[in-house]
């Protein structure tokens, strides 16, 4: 084999000799113009026309592939090579180079490619073959190997591109010391930043805790919903603590192989204890810590493997003394019970959407890098920011420094912001409305059906604004309003409140209905049909709010599903057929009186409503503020 790469080696060597020979002899096919066409003046196809139309060009030689044209000029000089030039054509109109060529008598040469050498034909199909013989016996040698490894006692060292090779520590570590991330940047609860101080303090100050007594916690979990800031405290962990660090992912563990994932945890359990101390930070841990034994399919032998190795790892036979496991996860629930006991994961961590002051926290430590107005207050933007969580918040502050260099500025106002915050809430508004007049004026009723309503249960709502303008969404207009912020942080809703959001959200089909009768309602309340009935299913199965229901509970509303079955499987005959009827038939009632106490308030204040659907149709947009004057409250 040697011999063969050695000798292959021998013909491309004496071939680029070959290219660096003068030009000896005419041209005579297509091998000697790539020989010479690096030395070839480049010339242009409309001067290449003037000169074949001036006699000054005795030769043209058209390429085998008709895409370039070599020239051959009546002026010859003392240096062959200068009497030549090329020129890239297209090979559409070589036929008109041919007959202004006749035109003028000027010769024109097709060259064929030139002839093979037999000796270096039979080389490369030597070559070839041998190729396509060695490659699957190569497949084949290294299936049989995964196989091999699968079969003895230990599993191999792992598959994929970190097979056999360390895991690198503290490359993670380095990335985020870099980017300048430490407990700081996370500026939620005051309570979430303490205990994860209290996490740095273990590894900064492990001999006073031994000392009283206390043990160092073995694994810390970090779990709540997307964006609340569970990964961005594990990277201000690891940037503060004294100690090495490795990060990967859930899904890394996840192989086709039955025992490659087992492999891979104990390779990165070897590394870390080979780097004590150490912190492993395993990020998205439900992709290989679910529940075993749960779904249909129950013989998932390679994510049971895993977690098995997991959990033997973390708390088994092996000396995990100055070892620390973080781990994040939105999916709580789908987790193993035997992963979340104590000594494994001794403390877990909950990090909520923050509230109001938090969200203004967060808000100025990303204003930090942007420049904003002084008459910005921040608390308005919190409070109209109720429920987003970290990210959101980030994002919001980054769409609205795009939305101030888009008007020409780079100074963001409140103004920036409030528009950022539509984008995020209903989507990019269209700028250009095709809509008939009709049509128009029916989402103009549709849509202050529900500010009307909105504004009418002022003790519970803040009406913000109400438009036509449609959305890439796909919705034809939208009202925007939210309930006030003693009602969202306190988190205590009523039967009376969810009473009156589902009568606001059935205000616009009731409004149609008054405009046009049950016969022409359009397809606009679909929506709102979607979120009213699930509300309703809610309050009925989880809250106690219904007549005859009002001590029960649902479990499968509050979940909707089961994680390895999906929705439709997850509905089981947990309750009988005569409980789902109850709690169907008074879902039912409820969004039924809803959308009838709509209907009786918009036709009490008929007159009112019909004003406003003439404002708003004719303006487009109203703010709440405006829709208050009209209805002089």
């Amino acid at each position: 084999m040697y011999i063969f790469i050695l000798f292959l080696s021998f013909l491309g060597f004496t071939h680029s000799l070959d290219v660096q020979r003068p030009l000896r002899y005419p041209i005579t096919d297509s091998d000697i113009v790539q020989k010479i066409k690096p030395y070839l003046y480049e010339d242009q196809y409309t001067s290449l026309v003037s000169k074949i139309k001036t006699h000054k060009i005795s030769e043209l030689y058209f390429q085998p592939k008709l895409d370039a044209v070599v020239s051959h000029s009546t002026e010859t000089t003392d240096k062959p090579i200068l009497d030549y030039s090329i020129t890239t054509i297209n090979p559409a109109i070589v036929n008109s180079i041919v007959e202004l060529a006749d035109k003028n008598e000027v010769n024109t040469v097709f060259l064929k490619d030139p002839p093979q050498n037999e000796f270096v034909v039979g080389a490369a199909n030597l070559f070839n073959f041998a190729v396509n013989s060695l490659f699957p016996i190569l497949i084949l040698v290294s299936i049989f190997r995964v196989f091999s490894m699968n079969q003895s006692p230990m599993g191999g060292s792992g598959f994929g591109p970190n097979m056999g090779k360390k895991t690198q520590i503290n490359v993670d570590k380095l990335s985020v010391q870099k980017n300048n991330i430490t407990l700081s940047s996370f500026a939620g609860s005051e309570e979430i930043m303490r205990e994860c101080t209290e996490v740095v303090s273990y590894l900064k100050n492990s001999t006073l805790y031994e000392m009283a007594g206390a043990k160092i916690p073995r694994g810390i979990l970090l779990e709540g919903p997307p964006g609340s800031g569970k990964t961005l405290l594990a990277k201000a962990i690891a940037s503060e603590a004294d100690a090495n660090f490795v990060a990967t992912s859930g899904s890394e563990f996840v192989e086709i192989f039955v025992g490659m994932g087992a492999s891979k945890i104990r390779t990165l359990f070897d590394s870390a204890r080979n780097s004590r101390p150490c912190i492993i930070f395993i990020d998205e841990i439900d992709a290989v810590g679910r529940q075993r034994g749960a779904g249909i399919n129950m013989a998932n032998d390679e994510r049971e493997q895993t977690l098995n190795q997991l959990l033997a790892e973390m708390d088994g036979f092996a000396d995990n003394d100055g070892i620390m496991v973080i781990a994040a996860t939105n999916r709580k629930d789908v987790l193993d019970a035997a992963l979340l006991r104590p000594g494994r994961f001794d403390r877990i961590i909950t990090v909520p959407y923050p509230d109001r002051e938090s969200r203004k926290s967060i808000l100025e430590v990303h204003a930090t890098n942007k420049k904003l107005d002084e008459n910005i207050n921040l608390d308005y933007i919190a409070e109209l920011t109720a429920g987003f969580s970290g990210a959101q918040l980030k994002n919001l502050l980054n769409e609205a420094a795009i939305y101030a260099v888009r008007n020409g500025s780079v100074i963001i106002t409140e103004a920036n912001i409030v528009d950022a915050l539509e984008k995020l809430v209903v989507g990019i508004v269209k700028t250009r409305d095709e809509r008939s007049p009709d049509s128009l004026k029916r989402v103009a009723i549709h849509e202050i059906g529900h500010a009307f309503l909105a504004a009418h249960f002022k003790e519970y709502f803040d009406l913000k604004k109400v438009t036509i303008q449609s959305t890439y969404n796909g919705a034809g207009g939208y009202t925007l309003f939210n309930e006030y912020l003693n009602i969202t942080e306190s988190g205590l809703y009523t039967k009376d409140l969810l009473t009156k959001r589902l009568i606001v959200t059935m205000g616009g089909k009731a409004a149609e209905t008054i405009y046009y009768g049950n016969e022409y309602v359009s397809v606009g309340a679909v929506q709102d049909l979607k979120q009213a009935n699930s509300l309703a299913k809610r309050m009925i199965g989880n809250y106690g709010m219904g007549n005859k229901l009002e001590a029960f509970y649902n479990e499968n509303v509050e979940d909707d599903r089961n994680p390895f079955l999906g929705r439709s499987l997850a509905l089981g005959s947990k309750y009988s057929e005569k409980t789902k009827d109850m709690m169907d038939r008074e879902t039912l009632e409820l969004v039924s009186f809803a959308l009838n106490e709509a209907k009786n308030i918009l036709m009490n204040h008929q007159p009112i409503v019909n004003d406003l659907v003439d404002c708003l149709f004719n303006n487009t947009t109203l703010t709440g503020s405006e829709v208050f004057q009209k209805m002089n409250v």
